[in-house]
Formats: C-alpha cells, structure tokens, sequence
C-alpha cells in the first residue's frame, strides 16, 4: 500500500492504533499526530512521535492520509466529517492477530485490534473500530464510525449503527438491531433492539434512568 500517514488522536487510543499500524506492516510511514488538544507528550515521544499541529493542520500536508484514533465513537464521527472534505485516504489498518472470515468488507479508516474475531459476511463500515478480543457472528452490519470496546461479544446477524457503541465485556443477542450513536454499557447483555441514542445498562440491558439532581 504505502505512503505517508498521520495519526488524528494523541491519547492512549491513539498510541494502540500506531501500534496496530506498525504491527499491520503494510509500508505505511507515521509522519506524526494531529491533535487538538493537550497530548501526553512525554509518552509520544516515547514512541519517536511529535503532534505536528491540529486536526486542521492535515489541509498543510499534501498527500497524507489518516487514521482516526479517537476512541468515543461520537467524537470520531465528529472529526471524521471534519476532515472528510479534504478528501485524503484513509486505509482500513488490521492487525495480523485478529481473524476474519470470508465475504467481510473492510471500510476505509476502520480498525481492528489484536485478538479481535469477525467469523463470515460482515460488513465494517468506514472508520468503525473493533477492540481487543471482541467477536463478531455471521451477517452483521457494523455502519460507520460504531464500536466494538474490549471483550465485546457480538452474536450473528446484528446491525450496530452509525457511531454505536458496545461497551467492554457486553454481549448482544443475535439479531439485535443497535441504533446510531446508542452506547451499551460495559457487561451490559442486549435481548431486544436499542433506539438511538439511547443508554441501555444491566443483565438484561434496559435504558438507563436519567440521575436526579
């Protein structure tokens, strides 16, 4: 593949995804990170990264594609439509410890970390990320921008919306259908289909009671 790359993110997810670039090995060179806000220096430059200036900043480097390490899904959706009109690649980066089956489509952008499982006919959406040892069934649709946090457990044919979010260690029965930008809380188990936007929590998951002040 080949070229040059920017990182937009400099915190701790953004550091797993140099990891997951470096570790994909498919000739892609790190120029630096975009970041709009105030980066863990010390700890990029660890790993022999600087922040080359904000997310506006990529319009100043032709050519350069990206890689969105953002790890909330509504905020990587936000950048996401920022930057798209510039209108710079953005490849799908795997990691070679992660599995997955025949018939799925990797979107652009999308990310997948080490010991994550896609089994068969699964489609990923752009900049879509699946965490560390998250599984995904049969048939399932993962849109845009959703997301798989660690140890997710995602049964066959569910369809997790654009900029959904499956907390870490949650488990959704098969054929679920997850709204855009709904977020499953972590362990939470999901029977029933969940609206967007909506907050579900628990064993069996239910939406989550807004706190009186």
């Amino acid at each position: 593949m080949g070229g040059d790359l920017v990182i937009v993110g400099g915190g701790g997810h953004g550091r797993e995804v140099l990891d997951i670039v470096e570790a994909a090995a498919i000739g892609l060179t790190v120029l630096g990170v975009l970041d709009d806000g105030h980066p863990d220096l010390e700890l990029l430059a660890a790993r022999d990264l600087r922040v080359l200036g904000g997310v506006d900043h990529l319009a100043r480097l032709d050519g350069v594609g990206f890689v969105l390490g953002i790890g909330s899904a509504t905020a990587r959706r936000a950048v996401g439509e920022r930057l798209a009109p510039l209108g710079r690649p953005s490849p799908a980066v795997w990691h070679p410890a992660a599995t997955a089956g025949s018939l799925v489509v990797r979107g652009p952008g999308s990310v997948m970390a080490a010991g994550a499982r896609l089994t068969t006919n699964v489609a990923v959406g752009a900049h879509a990320y699946v965490g560390p040892n998250a599984t995904v069934g049969h048939d399932c649709v993962l849109a845009a921008y959703a997301t798989l946090y660690p140890g997710a457990v995602v049964s066959g044919a569910v369809t997790v919306g654009e900029a959904a979010t499956v907390g870490a260690g949650a488990t959704v029965r098969q054929g679920v259908h997850l709204g855009a930008g709904c977020l499953v809380g972590a362990g939470a188990v999901v029977l029933d289909d969940v609206e967007p936007g909506a907050t579900v929590v628990g064993v069996p998951a239910r939406p989550r009671r807004p706190t009186r002040r």
